[in-house]
């Protein structure tokens, strides 16, 4: 059965019941298709809208960028511009599907997290700052390097230098205790380009990020996560661990 009314021309007035033949009968006559067309294009809009939020759940995108994804799908009409939808993004999903995200895999494997800056901190030497606001729950970087096993990382650890051995990060992936080693200033696979979470200083107190261990192409990736909102040209901080019983933060889960 099918909820109607009693109006000619608007779902108010007294409640009635029709069968889905009477139903059709009526849209084809035309009493309520305007009605029935609004509505189904206002639905559409609130859909398409919380498509394209959910394609960004983790990174809040460039209006560019929206823009160009919604040209991609093909809607010509009925959608929010890009200014719009940036406004009303925020961060989205669930955190175990943080990795789906074909743009954060993309940030992943060339490097270009955009919003980020090298700064030299007082008494700390050289940071990462934010040249825009990041909020709370947003996937800020990433943690790049050599993924090797523990023990190499211990060994490589022990063979460099002291101003360059901090750039090590130990952590369980599972039941296996592996390293990612980023002591090299530039990326061995990145040619001339030094990444920014291996500059990211430590803070037990004031830290504003979180580190999860993910998976691209098979690969461990150690994403930083936001974990309050983050104004323009605050120091980017986590803790690593170093008062815990695991070696370097090695339990970081």
């Amino acid at each position: 059965m099918v909820y109607s009314d009693q109006s000619d021309h608007t779902p108010t007035g007294s409640a009635a019941y029709l069968t889905d033949q009477a139903a059709y009968d009526k849209l084809l006559a035309g009493q309520y298709e305007r009605y029935c067309y609004d509505r189904w294009r206002s639905e559409q809009f609130e859909l398409r809208v919380q498509h394209v939020l959910e394609h960004f759940a983790r990174r809040l995108p460039s209006e560019s960028r929206v823009k160009a994804w919604i040209e991609k799908q093909g809607w010509s009409s009925n959608i929010s511009d890009a200014a719009s939808i940036v406004q009303q993004w925020k961060p989205s999903g669930g955190i175990d599907d943080v990795m789906d995200s074909a743009v954060l895999q993309k940030f992943c494997r060339t490097q270009r997290w955009k919003g980020l800056s090298v700064a030299e901190i007082e008494g700390e030497g050289r940071g990462v700052v934010v040249t825009r606001p990041f909020a709370w729950g947003e996937v800020v970087c990433d943690y790049h390097g050599k993924v090797v096993s523990r023990q190499e990382g211990l060994v490589t650890h022990a063979a460099t230098a002291e101003q360059e051995s901090g750039y090590m990060f130990f952590y369980n992936s599972g039941q296996v205790a592996r390293c990612i080693d980023a002591h090299e200033e530039e990326c061995p696979c990145h040619p001339g380009m030094c990444t920014f979470g291996r500059l990211i200083n430590h803070s037990s107190k004031k830290a504003n990020l979180r580190p999860r261990l993910y998976s691209v192409d098979g690969k461990d990736v150690i994403l930083f996560i936001a974990i309050r909102n983050i104004k323009v040209q605050e120091e980017l901080l986590f803790d690593y661990g170093v008062n815990r019983k695991s070696f370097a933060g090695e339990g970081l889960d």
